[in-house]
């Protein structure tokens, strides 16, 4: 008897696992045994098949086995490179335009030596049939609108989408812009000159504007996609006539600028009509008074609606500041009066939320909090929790992480597949706002109910929150908690429940998780 054994195997770079292979017998009797195996490429496997109208995509059968095969094209549709007949080809690879826009079926019948194989297993018939969907484009083409937007919120007049066309609006007005489009873009990139805000990436397909400028403003958009490339531009010339309003200048925000404070108005500000006498500011830090002065006024360089005051002391995160304005000089570009502010806080809004990139901060888009926010696995009473996505309470938008500590029990989840980056040395701020629905009844002269923050790896204790019996319920408050980073690294955000000492459960909303780069005073 003659034995027939297995000398080596040498695959082919086929979509499946089967490769020809040698047989090698006693008697060097040597056998090629060639599979029948299916391996089809497109130019645009990689995306999709997506092409341009009369861009060429390639079609190739690079299968073993093969007796004959077909290729069918959709009809009136396509052009085949070097072919008369543009429906059918028995080549192994046919380059194709399409010159219509649109969604195709291309089919390859194939009929090889033996029965097919699939994923290493006989399909028990020696024919087979593919069919590629192929997604032509039009060219890239923007149709363009815009209405005035009246106060309720409700369309007004239409402008006049033109080069020169002054449509005049009222200075701190809004104006909506609204789009339709062909050729399926997916990058979009707006530039509203005089405007709040002044640039736009979104997808939205109406885009809300508040002009704050007085004079001719022009309009950018662009809307264009990489692969396949194409866009479309639109560029319109004095398109917006800015005029003075006689409404009151509305004060939008407060915040911290740079070091500086910056006073957001609904219009443009003259810089020149601000007396530092009239403004009056106050910082605390640790409870103690620094005495601070106002020693330039200005706008923003870029924001004119921006009213910049610069004090003697720069301005650090964890100072507490108030300003307030008693009504004199200060005036819009249009020349109305600034009204009244009362003691307002200085907020630090303004810095880079960095969790906005990397998480669903504000718990608006999870889908599966047990993947988001997985359990860390401690097990014990760590594992004595509810938690999910809730849409009871919101800070913003519609939904917030509601928690609820079981008795005696506690939590530990962690961020998933999401990190954090920190800088070693960098001193940043978590903030996140939370209501506290129920504190349960726990004991005082035990260690208390908390909340308290990780980073890991390594492991950080970032801050803690201690749920005592004067914590305020039924109201969001915000939370902050300041550290600065041991490790430069992307790590995980722990979060640990504690409720070991309370015999009733303890249950809360949060929203609006925060991090930021800061500088505390020295």
């Amino acid at each position: 008897m003659k034995k027939i054994k297995l000398k080596n195997i040498i695959p082919l770079l086929l979509i499946s696992f089967t490769g020809s292979f040698l047989i090698q017998c006693d008697k060097e009797e040597t056998v090629l045994i060639e599979p029948n195996q299916r391996a089809i490429f497109t130019s645009e496997m990689d995306f999709d098949n997506r092409v341009n109208v009369n861009q060429d995509i390639d079609f190739a059968d690079a299968s073993a086995g093969v007796v004959s095969r077909t290729w069918t094209f959709p009809d009136n549709a396509v052009d085949i490179d070097g072919s008369d007949n543009n429906q059918t080809s028995s080549n192994k690879i046919v380059k194709a335009f399409f010159n219509q826009p649109g969604t195709y079926n291309v089919t390859l019948n194939q009929t090889f030596k033996g029965d097919v194989l699939a994923n290493g297993q006989s399909t028990g018939s020696n024919v087979a049939d593919t069919t590629i969907v192929v997604n032509v484009l039009s060219e890239v083409n923007i149709n363009l609108r815009a209405n005035i937007l009246n106060d309720d919120g409700t369309l007004g007049n239409p402008l006049v989408i033109a080069d020169n066309a002054e449509n005049e609006v009222i200075a701190s007005k809004k104006v909506r812009f609204s789009y339709t489009v062909d050729g399926d873009p997916d990058i979009f990139d707006w530039t509203f000159n005089g405007a709040s805000p002044d640039t736009f990436d979104g997808s939205d397909v109406d885009v809300d504007v508040t002009y704050r400028s007085l004079g001719v403003h022009d309009l950018k958009f662009i809307a264009r996609r990489d692969r396949p490339a194409g866009g479309d531009t639109i560029s319109i010339k004095n398109l917006i006539k800015v005029v003075p309003s006689t409404e009151p200048v509305n004060l939008i925000s407060v915040n911290e600028l740079d070091g500086k404070i910056g006073l957001e108005f609904s219009r443009d500000m003259d810089p020149n009509s601000a007396t530092a006498s009239q403004f009056s500011v106050t910082l605390e830090n640790n409870g103690a008074t620094i005495p601070v002065n106002i020693t330039n006024i200005d706008v923003d360089s870029n924001f004119p609606n921006i009213l910049v005051l610069t004090l003697n002391e720069t301005v650090f995160r964890d100072d507490e500041v108030t300003v307030s304005y008693t009504p004199g000089t200060l005036a819009t570009t249009d020349r109305v009066n600034a009204d009244a502010i009362p003691q307002t806080p200085v907020g630090f809004d303004r810095l880079e939320n960095i969790l906005t990139s990397i998480l669903d901060h504000s718990f608006e888009n999870s889908t599966n909090i047990n993947d988001e926010w997985p359990d860390n696995m401690w097990g014990g009473m760590w594992a004595k929790y509810n938690r999910n996505v809730s849409s009871m309470r919101a800070k913003t938008g519609t939904n917030s992480l509601l928690v609820e500590y079981e008795p005696n029990g506690g939590m530990i989840i962690n961020s998933g597949p999401a990190t954090i980056p920190t800088e070693q040395g960098q001193t940043y701020e978590l903030g996140f706002w939370i209501y506290v629905e129920s504190l349960g009844n726990s004991d005082p002269a035990q260690f208390l109910p908390e909340i308290r923050f990780f980073a890991d790896p390594p492991f950080q204790e970032l801050g803690i929150v201690f749920f005592n019996d004067t914590f305020p319920t039924g109201q969001w408050l915000y939370q902050s908690l300041f550290f600065t980073a041991n490790n430069t690294e992307d790590a995980k955000l722990l979060i640990r429940g504690f409720n070991e000492f309370n015999p009733e459960p303890l249950k809360f909303f949060i929203d609006d998780l925060t991090l930021r780069k800061v500088n505390l005073r020295p």
